[in-house]
């Protein structure tokens, strides 16, 4: 199969040392773009990554047990932590550096696909995107998902090309980042699958990598059956939802490239422009895609940018029409990110030269206005994503009230999960957070029935360990916070309680069309105003019975 070519449209192609300071360039500045969202508050989602919820070896591996991924991130959180702390920026720092790591791996895999100016292109598009800097700056898996697919992508690119010949450096860093793809979010184990079948038909000499990508998926499979026997393995959540064709027109268009950010104001010159921006990106990827099949007979591997873009939303629409609804939210489909922003590169360098000067700069001053827009909005609008609110302030409100000898008193919210309270201020907890499904002896039972009384009674200890520190939790703290009801009557009061308690109002989750439990309890008679802390997206009254 021939390889294909990094020759543009355009001619010559950047020095390769000019291009090095290019792409080093790119990377400072992205970093640069991304340290302003660094130090927002924690959410819900990050504080689970923290000391809180896997500091220790129990609660680690008890987070295992439940956890909805694969075992890889929560392990190495679990011990990044340990090495260098759980504050935010150090914990998101990770995700930080895959993300920058995604700038020259887009350039590196892209170069060969659709041509060095296009991969250049690309790379400045996802500096300045508002998705890819908003997740790195969030201590999750999203970044590293990007990283490890563009690597995969351009490891199978290079490894299945006979004129290249023997790599086995790039091979045995091609097996390694298989094994981490897997071990990191199970929509991955598509990509490696998909990534063999590839393999195939790009060369007869493929079995190495086939061993590579069959051994890993086994395990992952055996590792799947394990969690089937000794718990549960979920296949979706409430919060996902269905993927269908209007859908993915909106994670491509609206989502992966602007970020839902111009499009959100109220200012109609930026809406005015959002409508632009997205129609210039259905235009580039268009005629990048064009390009793209146009070239498919004398350079077939450029195909591998459309399918790196369709491939895993073609498997949710394909688990939709299985029966499988609820699996799709954007995020989940990041890593196909990179490949719009290499088609739209593809598909400026197809435009007639005297063109491109116009349309590049166009393109990226209103991604870059995209991205000013989403620093402008990004604590008060839903974007891409619901704003983070600010628990930081909330949590020291309460600690203050803490320490001026308001410890004790009772704590509602209308969505029981503000663990980032607790983040802030152990002396705060969550119950709901605190409770354990099944009890150590459960656990431990399922495991004894399946692996044996000996690595039972280590489930056993290890699950009882989990419990007494969540007791010891509970017992410890100050303030504890509880689901809230409608009413006074129906709140979990001691009797004759006419004393001060404190609600927690999430603006941005849940809406009040599914839980108006707070509002409509500071607009009863009973219930007496007597403090409103207004934070970033969150509220805490300070309230008292008065009847």
């Amino acid at each position: 199969m021939p390889s294909t070519t990094t020759t543009t449209a355009t001619g010559r192609e950047p020095e390769p040392r000019s291009r090095t300071w290019l792409l080093l360039g790119l990377v400072v500045a992205a970093a640069l773009l991304r340290l302003p969202l660094l130090d927002r508050s924690i959410w819900f989602d990050e504080a689970c990554m923290s000391d809180q919820r896997i500091g220790t070896t129990a609660q680690w591996l008890a987070t295992l047990y439940v956890d909805i991924h694969p075992p890889l991130f929560v392990t190495f959180m679990h011990f990044w932590n340990g090495w260098f702390g759980d504050g935010e920026i150090m914990m998101r720092l990770p995700a930080l550096l895959s993300g920058l790591a995604c700038l020259p791996l887009t350039f590196w895999t892209g170069r060969r696909l659709v041509g060095e100016h296009a991969a250049l292109f690309a790379a400045a598009l996802l500096a300045l995107s508002p998705v890819h800097v908003w997740y790195c700056a969030e201590a999750r898996l999203y970044t590293p998902m990007v990283m490890c697919t563009l690597f995969a992508f351009g490891c199978v690119d290079r490894l299945t090309d006979d004129a290249l010949g023997r790599q086995r450096l790039l091979f045995w860093l091609h097996a390694l980042n298989v094994a981490v793809m897997l071990a990191l979010h199970y929509y991955l184990a598509v990509v490696v699958v998909a990534l063999a079948l590839v393999a195939l038909l790009l060369t007869r000499g493929a079995r190495a990598l086939l061993l590579v990508h069959g051994v890993g998926t086994l395990l992952l499979g055996g590792y799947v059956f394990a969690k089937l026997q000794l718990g549960e393995f979920e296949t979706s959540q409430d919060y996902l939802r269905a993927l269908d064709v209007p859908e993915l027109f909106e994670f491509v268009f609206g989502w992966a490239w602007t970020g839902n950010t111009m499009q959100a104001t109220d200012n109609g010159l930026l809406q005015g422009l959002a409508v632009g921006f997205r129609w210039l990106g259905v235009a580039l990827v268009t005629i990048g895609a064009f390009a793209v099949l146009r070239r498919a007979r004398s350079q077939p591997r450029a195909l591998l940018v459309p399918f790196g873009l369709l491939l895993l939303p073609c498997f949710l629409l394909v688990c939709v029409w299985i029966g499988y609804g609820r699996t799709y939210l954007e995020r989940t489909l990041i890593p196909a990110l990179p490949f719009v922003m290499l088609l739209a590169g593809a598909g400026l360098q197809a435009c007639p030269r005297l063109l491109r000067p116009l349309l590049g700069g166009l393109t990226l001053g209103l991604a870059a206005t995209a991205l000013g827009t989403l620093y402008a909005t990004f604590e008060t609008s839903w974007t891409l994503y619901k704003p983070h609110p600010d628990w930081r302030c909330a949590a020291a409100y309460l600690g203050a009230e803490i320490d001026a000898g308001n410890g004790g008193a009772p704590v509602f919210t209308s969505m029981p999960n503000p663990r980032s309270l607790s983040y802030y201020d152990p002396r705060i907890q969550d119950a709901k957070n605190l409770e354990v499904a099944l009890s150590p002896d459960e656990i431990a039972g399922k495991v004894e029935r399946r692996l044996g009384a000996t690595i039972g009674g280590i489930a056993r200890e290890l699950f009882t360990e989990f419990a007494e520190h969540n007791r010891a939790l509970l017992a410890q703290a100050q303030l504890v916070i509880r689901r809230s009801a409608a009413s006074p009557a129906e709140l979990p009061l001691a009797a004759g309680f006419d004393g001060v308690f404190y609600l927690v109002r999430n603006e941005w989750h849940p809406h009040v069309s599914v839980d108006d439990t707070i509002e409509r309890l500071i607009a009863d008679a009973a219930v007496e105003v007597l403090h409103a802390e207004r934070c970033t997206g969150v509220t805490v009254y300070k309230v008292r019975l008065v009847k």
